[in-house]
This record gives C-alpha cells, structure tokens and sequence, in this order.
C-alpha cells in the first residue's frame, strides 16, 4: 500500500470512529431523556383481584417506587415477590403509556383448617388453626374469620407446626387432605378430619356422626356400608361413633 492509500485508509477509520462515538452519544443522550423524562414517571399503581391481601401489602411487595421510569421497571422481579405473598397465587404486572401501572393478582382458595398445638378444643374449633389451600400451601395462621369458619378441620396426633407460607406435602396433613379427597369423591360429605395413631382415620360428617373408618384401604366398601347404616339412625345426636374399621363387624356405640 503507498503513502496515499494509507493515508486515505487511516482517514477512513478515523470518520467511522467519530461516527460511532457520535452515535453512541446521541443513543446515550436519548437514553438518558428518556429515562429522565417527567411523562414517564411513576404516579400511582392500580391493584385488582385482590381479597385476603392488602392493596399495601401487594404494593410493598411490588417494590415500585412512585418517581420510577416506567418503561424501565423490572416488572417480572416486582411479579415475583409480589407471588411470594402467603395469598397469591398468580399476578401479572402490566404497563400502559405513558406512565400507567396495573397490577393484577389471584388469590389461593382455602380448603380446610388444620389444629395447631394449644390451638383450642372441640369447643372451640376455629382458635388457633393453620389454612391451607389444594396445594398443601399454609395461607393463613392464627384466629378464623367468617370466610373460613365453615372450612373442614384437620385434628392431627401428633399436632404439627405449620407456618405462615410453608408447604405442608409430605406429612400428616397431606394424609389428611387425601382423605377429604377420596371421601368426597365417594359421596361422603364431612366437617372434620382425625388422624390419631390408635385409631387411624375417624370422620364427621356434616349431620354430626362421627366414623372410625381406621386405616385408608377400601374407603369405597365402608362408605358404601355407613351409607346403609346411616338411614336407620333415629337420633344422631345418642350416637357416640359408627365403626368401620371392620366391614365384617360395623359397631353404632350409643351415649
């Protein structure tokens, strides 16, 4: 290469540099109006689907600062803490121009309420109790409201210790659960769970009846015959238990 086509070679690349440093700053400086532009700035949040959740609380977790550049707030890590809310199932964060924010959440259905140790008596049912919802997840800790007053209780020996957010699969609870379950598939409508290692699964049933069905093998059998028993109960209420621990050998104990 001669002297004059480095020359012009040299020249060529100095003007791409310029070029590009020029570039640069210009997206730099629209980068920057953009980030600072007053349009843009956050002013308010709103918050639907919400019920045992506090919009403050959704809001707090959310972590969206009022002032904030819209456009560049990092929405999926807001959704994720915002889901790590005892009562959130789902939520999704949607923006809309020029500032707007919107933010909309499921909330977890709540199945049964799980006694706690010191958690109160046959008396007293609703103290002290863990929610759960179908997922085994604990929503709630602590005194009943009226929402979940008509839940199913879980009386479980011995008494776990269930808290707020933790995942109840994999223990007694979760046995109890399943017992609901099949339960309700077979047509057996009940207000109350036991599970006690002496007599393994004892139920009560909406009409008052508590069932000693023992272990969980041939529920279908048992519920089958306590549906045949039941009719010819006079007076529920004289009636201590039904037992079905054996199909052979069904056992009405009156007070």
């Amino acid at each position: 290469m001669n002297a004059r086509n480095k020359k012009r070679s040299n020249a060529r690349r100095l003007a791409v540099a310029v070029f590009a440093v020029v570039l640069l700053a210009c997206l730099a400086g629209a980068v920057y109006k953009g980030a600072t532009d007053p349009r843009l700035a956050l002013t308010g949040i709103a918050v639907a689907g919400e019920n045992r959740t506090s919009p403050s609380e959704i809001l707090l977790a959310a972590g969206m600062p009022r002032g904030a550049n819209v456009w560049l707030l990092d929405t999926a890590a807001a959704e994720s803490r915002v889901e790590s809310l005892p009562w959130i199932d789902t939520v999704r964060i949607s923006r809309a121009w020029p500032n707007r924010v919107s933010v909309v959440v499921s909330e977890r259905a709540p199945v049964a309420r799980v006694l706690l140790p010191n958690g109160g008596d046959a008396e007293e049912p609703t103290r002290g109790f863990a929610l759960i919802d179908a997922s085994l997840r604990v929503v709630a800790v602590g005194a009943a409201d009226d929402q979940a007053a008509t839940l199913p209780v879980f009386r479980i020996e011995p008494q776990p210790v269930l808290a707020l957010g933790a995942d109840a699969s994999g223990s007694d609870v979760a046995h109890a659960y399943d017992v609901m379950v099949q339960l309700r598939a077979l047509g057996l409508r009940i207000s109350e769970v036991d599970l006690k290692p002496t007599t393994g699964v004892t139920v009560t049933c909406d009409g008052g009846l508590r069932v000693i069905l023992g272990t969980d093998d041939d529920f279908a059998r048992k519920v089958s015959l306590f549906k045949a028993i039941a009719p010819k109960i006079a007076a529920p209420q004289d009636v201590v238990y039904v037992d079905l621990r054996s199909v052979r050998a069904p056992t009405v104990l009156y007070r």
